[in-house]
């Protein structure tokens, strides 16, 4: 697959600064609302850190700026983020400060703020690899551990199957009445799935734990045609590239989103069925 970040797309360091910039200017709002003795930490993670490779690793206005923030303790979430006023002040706050950073962006990037403190309560949430996590404040990020990577590839294939609901009940009837500009609220539905299903797949494959969750979309298209799933590598690209298109035409051209819902709705039955067969392999050894 010839994957290229031509001049038909905006300049990637650009939308990578912007990007960077959003979740700067979150980390500064939330220090100055929230005592910073009550933040351990606050992090940017995921693909935004991963190298850039072709237009499959971002999509503006759709790729994610992960933000995760871990509170010294869980009342501090109540205290700080508690209340409907609470929210949308910050919300203005980074808004206000972001475009004092880039007055006039190529995009406004989508940041998605998670608590941490919320993920260390899931017995299967496993910490994703330093390399693709950067400290904006506070302690480093605890280590991550990979000692028992079948484990976690038992937790990979159940969140895998988790989304049959969504694909053959939820997804068709959140999808019918989103025409036009509105079939980007269903791609926003759709990808926190999508997007990792490409590592999931790729570590139930075989590949190590790490490894899986280092790759950018590029080198996990890659791979996942090396290890024989084109057609799940074509649909997974697919993905990313129409809603591209999408996004380029200022959301006006819906065929391109309807083939971007298409295309990762097969790579999420794709997953689904990987999974399957994985786990009744080793449904045995449980």
């Amino acid at each position: 697959m010839d994957l290229v970040w031509s001049s038909h797309y905006p300049d990637p360091g650009a939308l990578k600064t912007e990007a960077l910039f959003m979740a700067e200017a979150f980390t500064e709002v939330l220090l100055e609302e929230i005592p910073n003795s009550e933040i351990e930490g606050i992090y940017c993670k995921g693909s935004v850190l991963k190298d850039w490779d072709s237009p499959l690793d971002y999509v503006p206005e759709l790729s994610d700026v992960d933000i995760h923030i871990l509170f010294h303790d869980d009342l501090s979430i109540e205290r700080h983020l508690g209340s409907v006023d609470q929210a949308v002040h910050i919300q203005s706050r980074v808004e206000e400060r972001y475009f004092l950073k880039v007055p006039e962006p190529l995009h406004v990037p989508m940041p998605q703020l998670t608590l941490l403190n919320d993920l260390l309560h899931n017995k299967d949430y496993v910490h994703p690899p330093r390399k693709v996590v950067s400290v904006l404040y506070g302690k480093d990020a605890p280590d991550p551990d990979y000692s028992n990577p079948d484990r976690i590839r038992s937790t990979d294939a159940r969140r895998l199957l988790d989304e049959e609901e969504f694909l053959k009940k939820r997804l068709p009837r959140q999808a019918v009445d989103r025409p036009a500009r509105y079939i980007w609220q269903t791609l926003r539905l759709m990808s926190w799935r999508v997007s990792p299903t490409g590592p999931r797949v790729l570590h139930i494959l075989g590949l190590p734990t790490k490894e899986a969750w280092s790759v950018n979309r590029t080198i996990a298209v890659s791979l996942m045609e090396e290890m024989g799933e084109e057609t799940l590598a074509q649909d997974y690209a697919d993905y990313y590239l129409n809603a591209w298109e999408y996004y380029l035409s200022g959301y006006t051209d819906g065929n391109t989103g309807r083939a971007s819902i298409v295309a990762g709705a097969k790579v999420l039955n794709r997953g689904g069925e990987i999974a399957k067969a994985w786990l009744d392999e080793h449904s045995s050894e449980g």
